[in-house]
């Protein structure tokens, strides 16, 4: 499947930033709307090509396979970061996850394609791996208002900001024996989420099962994004539900 082709070729311009992006159109039918699906790749995937975010690995193309579009048809964005930079801002020193211009970007383009298609307002879901992750629960935290639901794979965020969407359903994912982004990451995440009453799932992969399957620790993304009841659960996530 060429995915490639599937996706179509954008690129979004200002005076201050140049954003590439494919995006995934459903087979549509008068008078329905559809989800979308927000992917953010991960710090591999930087650059200018506008295709590694699709090819490096299934966190966007999942979406747009036929199984999955054949139960819910949706369509799926994929923006790719610029060399050198990230999905918003980090401070280190007192682990602060801010947005920053990219990530405003993205927000804008998310709400260009809402208007320009027949998109669902209340099923809006974004899902990132690794910086991806990261920079998912910032656009959680700036903008609790726009998603039905989020999905972290190997990623963190700034534990005094979860009280800002702890009412979204989130499901967290992560490798015990990560070596790049510590699994404690996850784990704080979904401690504090949980213990002020957040609607948060986690999934995590214990120490050496991944390695046992050829994979590297730091790729949860790949058991991830083949969990079928991961896929079947976000789609029902709907902004109308209460919460």
């Amino acid at each position: 499947m060429n995915y490639l082709e599937m996706f179509k070729p954008f690129v979004y311009e200002d005076e201050f930033i140049t954003l590439p992006y494919r995006l995934y159109f459903p087979e549509i039918e008068n008078n329905k709307k559809y989800p979308l699906v927000v992917f953010l790749h991960g710090a591999g995937e930087r650059g200018n090509d506008n295709i590694k975010q699709i090819t490096a690995n299934g966190g966007a193309t999942v979406w747009a396979s036929s199984q999955v579009q054949q139960e819910n048809p949706c369509y799926v964005l994929a923006p790719q970061c610029p060399e050198n930079s990230w999905w918003g801002k980090y401070k280190k020193d007192d682990f602060v996850f801010e947005a920053n211009s990219i990530l405003y970007t993205v927000m804008l383009l998310i709400n260009k394609i809402s208007y320009e298609n027949p998109i669902d307002e209340n099923r809006i879901y974004i899902t990132g791996l690794s910086m991806g992750g990261f920079g998912t629960l910032i656009l959680l935290s700036e903008f609790p208002e726009k998603f039905a639901a989020g999905v972290a794979v190997c990623g963190g965020g700034d534990l005094d900001k979860v009280s800002k969407y702890k009412d979204i359903p989130i499901w967290l994912f992560h490798a015990e024996d990560d070596p790049v982004v510590p699994v404690d990451f996850s784990r704080k995440l979904f401690e504090k989420c949980r213990s002020i009453g957040g609607d948060v799932k986690y999934t995590e992969y214990q120490k050496g099962l991944l390695l046992s399957m050829g994979i590297h620790p730091h790729a949860a993304w790949e058991l991830a994004y083949k969990d079928k009841i991961m896929i079947n659960w976000l789609f029902k996530q709907n902004k109308k539900q209460e919460r």
